[in-house]
């Protein structure tokens, strides 16, 4: 987080020095130091064509001593640059400096980390045959409960698919 400080009624009355201009990193904070060298005075902070940049628009500030105002920089603020406005002495004196929003850069380490090898996958050619068989024993015990009527073949017909489903669910991939 970079300070940039503004001297006030420091060559006389009414007097702002500003930077020329200023720096800021997406989703970080312009932090002015307001340094009065003289008498109290109104301050009015003001940006112009910033909506994009910051929700802040304009402050009023009695400044008896020093200090620090914040200046919020979005975090989905695109690149680019704004104007802040320091006016003193009730609108005649009035500075600006140009504050420009960079992206903050990525660090890309030298070394990668090694990525371990891929796991071998299991062999799961067993089940889809395992599943085969269970769902032809369970439709040929449902043939069988409406050829041969009885309680045992539509029982064991429902028991039987019932654990092809079951098997098919615990083994999926």
């Amino acid at each position: 987080m970079v300070e940039y400080t503004l001297n006030l009624n420091k060559r006389q009355i009414n007097s702002i020095e500003v930077p020329k201009n200023a720096e800021v990193f997406v989703g970080e904070e312009l932090v002015l130091k307001l340094k009065n060298h003289g008498s109290p005075l109104h301050v009015t902070i003001s940006t112009v064509n910033a909506r994009r940049y910051t929700l802040f628009l304009h402050e009023n500030i009695y400044l008896k001593e020093d200090m620090e105002f914040k200046i919020p920089i979005l975090s989905t603020a695109p690149t680019g640059s704004f104007q802040v406005d320091i006016i003193t002495g009730y609108g005649i004196v009035k500075e600006f400096f140009k504050v420009t929003v960079r992206d903050k850069e990525l660090e890309i380490p030298d070394v990668l980390d090694e990525i371990p090898p891929p796991v071998p996958e299991k062999n799961r050619y067993i089940y889809p045959v395992a599943i085969m068989v269970l769902l032809i024993l369970g439709w040929s015990a449902y043939i069988a409960g409406h050829l041969y009527f009885g309680d045992v073949p539509g029982f064991a017909s429902v028991i039987v698919l019932t654990l092809a489903v079951v098997f098919a669910w615990r083994c999926r991939p």
